[in-house]
């Protein structure tokens, strides 16, 4: 099963990616899919994305200059573009772009599929939101938190989570502590964590990363029984995002 086909993706949607463990992976392989299916997309980042990676896409715009014109013709020519801001020469990082450009962007194409890294995790595979994110726009139809299933068993702490003293707060697990499947499922499936600034009307569809990694998926299985306990989260997905096929299971309630 392709990611697009088990994350419900349609040729319209705004997916907004948040969490840790695989985000622009998630957000670059969905990209080809659509592109696969014979549909058009574009990329971008609310938050800030390595330099590096925008060449990942076929076509870049500047957001500088993100006219209507400029992306229709980059669309035209690759049928996916990415666009984000200048880049920080000092730490090689792009910009994100402004709420205002996104909306622009979906008024523009509104039959195009937009994907959007909409937080940042420092390379980790396990996060809590700080106060300013993530920046999910109003537009979006689906919000895909991720983690890395190489998080359980990992200790609770700056060397393996993005704000470990967050995960403490939203989880009640100890700083030092070992990361459980009801550390993560509790985390991702809190209006402060994974759930945090969903806009209504948005569907919610987990996805652990790297379970390919994992001798025992016991504890991956775990956490998906845990986050569709909660009631808000429609599926649950067991990926491998870089190796081929990238979707290995999918639950529902």
């Amino acid at each position: 099963m392709r990611l697009i086909e088990a994350l419900g993706v349609s040729g319209d949607d705004v997916v907004a990616l948040v969490g840790g463990g695989g985000k622009t992976s998630a957000m670059f392989r969905l990209a080809r899919e659509i592109v696969d299916k014979g549909g058009t997309v574009i990329t971008t980042t609310t938050t800030r994305i390595f330099a590096a990676q925008i060449a990942l896409a076929p076509s870049h715009v500047p957001a500088a200059d993100a006219t209507r014109e400029r992306v229709a013709a980059a669309l035209a020519e690759h049928r996916h573009t990415l666009v984000v801001g200048a880049t920080n020469p000092r730490d090689g990082k792009a910009d994100g772009i402004s709420l205002e450009l996104f909306t622009s962007l979906r008024r523009w194409f509104p039959g195009v599929a937009i994907v959007n890294e909409a937080d940042g995790s420092r390379m980790r595979a396990f996060k809590a939101p700080a106060a300013h994110e993530p920046v999910i726009p109003a537009e979006t139809t689906l919000v895909v938190p991720v983690v890395g299933a190489d998080i359980l068993g990992k200790t609770l702490d700056a060397e393996s989570v993005h704000r470990p003293e967050l995960v403490s707060a939203l989880s009640g697990a100890s700083l030092g502590s070992t990361i459980t499947p009801e550390v993560v499922a509790r985390v991702l499936a809190h209006r402060d964590g994974g759930l945090k600034a969903v806009p209504g009307g948005a569907r919610v569809v987990v996805v652990i990363n790297k379970v390919e990694t994992l001798a025992d998926r016991g504890p991956a299985y775990e956490t998906a029984e845990r986050l569709l306990r909660a009631g808000t989260i429609e599926l649950v997905v067991f990926a491998a995002l870089r190796t081929e096929p990238p979707v290995l299971e999918v639950f529902t309630e």
